[in-house]
């Protein structure tokens, strides 16, 4: 590079000819990322480098039109590889040179970019803990409370009782024993003092029951709202419409407080709620018992076992044969086989209510 001269700037055209033509070349950054160096380039540069800087020479030497050339001087002037030296003339740059010239305005940039990084964690970064100790108080207030045993299920039921201001839904399957309906008849009459609303569902089997329907018309008494249902998928205690309480398979409970897990049980207990039987102090009636031994002809038809139904609706073995004998009798038949055949000529089994239907 001669001394006084400056190198190609972007923006500047540069006039250069070839073999019978001449060119204006523009100069611009764009060309960096459009338009790659070609081998073609490569020869331009070392003609103009080694042999001659004369533009019409190096074209003429290279074989190639004006076109061409003027492309490979384009692409090298933007590069700041090429600068005119008078007319027709080219003289080859420093790629070193060139390349600190045309990384200067990139590395400013980065390093802005760098100071601005830099500063954005510097500002941000004290308020990541306390967002993080906020995720997790969130977490552990929808976590799964675990409870192992009968004993710490009641106590924590007492516990979240005297915490609820509005409503109460409970759904049980079975019946507990008569000091296990007394100990619950005093919470509840707490919740019912103190206003609020209390929906419960029992089996129907419970109608039948001395201290069971003796529990029902007290709660009925109170002010609760009682019904009956022939199957009860499993046991349901939600409190607020936000805290439920659900049976374990180890004789415990889970507490939950997830918001999705307790809308859907709500859900659930909405859809047992409205087709099961309002109680009344009248005690039991025939479309309740109809009800029960439909959920027994369902449950023979899939081939259930007498321990099986009994559980499901929540009665003994011996109770839930006498349904059956009480069905034969009713249908005029012997076995369970013709007691099936029977109840799907009378289409018994087609009219079954599907809500009852205990798995």
């Amino acid at each position: 590079m001669r001394q006084g001269q400056e190198p190609v700037r972007a923006g500047q055209d540069v006039s250069v000819s070839g073999p019978g033509a001449r060119a204006t070349v523009p100069v611009h950054d764009t060309l960096m990322a459009d338009e790659p160096l070609t081998d073609e380039d490569i020869s331009v540069y070392r003609q103009l480098l080694e042999v001659s800087p004369d533009a019409d020479e190096a074209a003429a030497q290279l074989g190639l039109t004006a076109d061409r050339f003027a492309g490979s001087v384009r692409r090298l002037t933007a590069r700041q590889l090429l600068r005119p030296d008078g007319p027709h003339r080219l003289e080859a740059l420093s790629p070193g040179l060139a390349a600190v010239a045309l990384t200067t305005s990139s590395q400013t940039r980065v390093r802005e970019l760098l100071r601005r990084i830099d500063t954005t964690h510097r500002e941000l970064g004290p308020l990541g803990p306390l967002y993080e100790r906020q995720v997790r108080r969130g977490l552990e207030g929808g976590a799964t409370e675990l409870l192992t045993d009968g004993e710490a299920v009641r106590h924590r039921l007492a516990e979240l009782s005297a915490q609820v201001r509005h409503s109460v839904l409970t759904a049980h399957p079975t019946m507990g024993s008569p000091e296990t309906l007394r100990a619950a008849r005093e919470l509840d009459q707490d919740l019912l003092d103190r206003g609020v609303r209390y929906r419960t569902v029992v089996p129907h089997t419970a109608r039948r029951q001395r201290e069971a329907l003796h529990h029902m018309t007290l709660l009925n008494g109170l002010g609760a709202e009682v019904r009956s249902a022939a199957v009860i998928p499993g046991r349901l205690i939600i409190l607020d419409d936000d805290t439920a309480v659900v049976p374990t398979a180890t004789g415990g409970a889970a507490v939950l407080r997830d918001p999705t897990v307790v809308t859907f049980l709500t859900v659930i207990f909405d859809h047992i709620w409205e087709h099961a039987r309002p109680v009344g102090t009248g005690g039991a009636d025939n479309e309740v018992f109809e009800d029960v031994e439909l959920a027994v002809l369902r449950h023979l038809e899939r081939g259930r076992s007498d321990d099986f139904i009994a559980r499901k609706l929540g009665i003994s073995t011996r109770t839930m044969r006498r349904y059956l004998a009480g069905l034969c009798e009713k249908l005029q038949v012997e076995t369970r086989f013709q007691l099936g055949l029977a109840a799907a000529r009378l289409g018994l089994l087609s009219d079954a209510r599907p809500q009852d239907d205990g798995g």
